[in-house]
């Protein structure tokens, strides 16, 4: 994977966060996402890889599917508090996605809690290829 081609920037939106992603493939682009994703919530730097946690989402077309994993990713740490360091996807084609995400139980004693975010919005939410590469734009309600 070439590394100089992935990135994830964060874009200015008025009440909300959201960041683009490029990446190489939908592999990268969702384990970037996923990442980042975690990233806006807490500093991941101090996260540690404790458990491992099985995601899978299934919809129909890139876009959707991107925003079903998102949703289960935020699910997860609403429901558990679980916040990711590091997603691993295992299988990914149109239509289904499947990841093993490694992480720990968020603690605020010992770490540092950015933004609580409400949902994956569908506001300006696109996913496309460019040049050979895949993007997403994605705005979070916070």
């Amino acid at each position: 994977m070439n590394e100089a081609k992935r990135s994830v920037r964060e874009i200015e939106h008025t009440a909300d966060l959201g960041f683009e992603v490029e990446a190489t493939d939908p592999a990268d682009l969702f384990k970037l996402a996923g990442e980042a994703l975690y990233g806006l919530i807490a500093d991941t730097a101090g996260i540690e890889p404790k458990q491992e946690i099985h995601i899978s989402a299934i919809a129909e077309g890139w876009e959707e599917l991107l925003h079903a994993w998102l949703c289960e990713l935020l699910a997860q740490f609403n429901l558990r508090g679980f916040i990711g360091k590091q997603c691993d996807i295992m299988t990914i084609e149109p239509g289904r996605v499947e990841a093993i995400v490694k992480g720990e139980a968020l603690d605020l004693k010992r770490h540092k809690f950015h933004t609580e975010i409400k949902g994956v919005t569908y506001h300006g939410f696109r996913v496309w290829q460019e040049k050979g590469m895949w993007r997403a734009r994605i705005i979070f309600d916070v």
